[in-house]
């Protein structure tokens, strides 16, 4: 739907034209996607805003001819002995406050309608951007019956999370790094290996610009491996093969493409752009050379066109963790020379991967 068939749809809803079929339609659209949701209560509130205005035009139109019979009654006329009488008028200061009123009314009015064209505007552009974000709508449980289960067992809550994406390790002592977008908000976060088996984290450090965070599994059970791949310092080149791992669904996918421009969404130098298919749930998936070494991290899609997505580049993961306090992560594994990928079969990449390639399940 573009930005004026939902404009249209928006003004039928609030006018009372659709029929119940297309009402309930409508209003379950505003329910799953906030930002229609959002948009109907801006353009509800501006419709107000407007209504409230011809209301206090109309008033004032009243008030000015009240004022204006008012101010005849004063009009002075001098003796005919002098020259031609000039009519003095008196000016209320009731009718100066309405007046200002009026225009200050005027004024909201019209910077109330720039914003919420400015808004649709940008609604449209970053439309065509979506961050592949899973979104897990089968809640069974409520909050207070998922933080009792926290702690029970190595087994992934039964409550699916509101919302997940992927993430790989970067140490082998529990760090692991996804996209920002992805936990934003988070009250609590789990990370779930093949296995099945679920790890309590929490962000430890953060990169906004760069859509980057990097989460700690606390989970005292948990046991890591040494890293099989390095991130690569060296910028991928355009049409270099990429493969990819992440979980669009409960169970981890695979996807191969290639680099097909060196700037990422409107420009971006700190991103790639890929001809690969991602899904929600593939944000913070590593994205992989032919040896097997880490080029980028999926981020997210154009949603106009199929196969289109977008890869922070590994220099800004690398740069990332080289600002971490040393005591958090005390060997700098990722810059080891110790890739055990290359030279092995796909099919081989893929299985020594698995391990280090998780499900974030996050919890609001």
């Amino acid at each position: 739907m573009n930005e004026f068939s939902l404009i249209r749809d928006i003004e039928r809803y609030l006018e009372g034209e659709m029929n119940e079929q297309e009402k309930t339609a409508f209003e379950a659209l505003r329910q799953s996607d906030p930002a229609v949701n959002e948009q109907v209560l801006a353009h509800q509130q501006l419709i107000q805003q407007l209504e409230y205005f011809g209301r206090r035009s109309a008033l004032q139109e009243k008030m000015d001819k009240i004022h204006a019979g008012l101010a005849n009654k004063h009009v002075s006329i001098a003796p005919s002995s002098t020259p031609e009488p000039k009519k003095v008028f008196s000016i209320s200061r009731r009718l100066v406050l309405n007046m200002a009123a009026a225009a200050g009314i005027a004024l909201l009015t019209s910077v109330s309608t720039i914003a919420f064209m400015q808004r649709a505007s940008r609604q449209k552009t970053t439309a065509e951007y979506e961050d592949v974000r899973r979104v897990l709508n089968h809640i069974q449980r409520s909050q207070n019956a998922l933080i009792n289960d926290i702690n029970s067992s190595k087994k992934a809550p039964a409550n699916p999370g509101t919302y997940g994406g992927t993430g790989f390790a970067v140490s082998n002592n529990g760090y692991v790094v996804t996209n920002y977008h992805v936990i934003a908000g988070a009250d609590s976060i789990y990370i779930q290996n093949t296995k099945g088996e679920a790890f309590k984290a929490a962000s430890v450090f953060e990169d906004i610009s760069a859509d980057l965070a990097i989460l700690k599994i606390t989970d005292s059970t948990f046991k890591g491996q040494p890293l099989p791949y390095s991130l690569k310092p060296q910028r991928a080149m355009r049409g270099e093969q990429v493969f990819t791992l992440g979980y669009p669904r409960d169970e981890i996918v695979y996807g191969e493409g290639y680099i097909s421009a060196q700037t990422g969404f409107n420009g971006d130098s700190a991103a790639y752009q890929v001809s690969i298919p991602v899904n929600p749930g593939n944000s913070g998936a590593p994205l992989m050379d032919n040896k097997g070494d880490v080029v980028g991290i999926v981020t997210g899609k154009q949603t106009t066109a199929d196969g289109i997505a977008f890869a922070v580049k590994s220099a800004h993961l690398k740069r990332l963790l080289e600002q971490m306090p040393k005591d958090k992560l005390p060997k700098k594994e990722w810059n080891h020379k110790n890739n055990k990928l290359e030279g092995l079969s796909r099919v081989e990449q893929v299985k020594k991967l698995e391990d280090f390639v998780y499900m974030v399940k996050v919890y609001n």
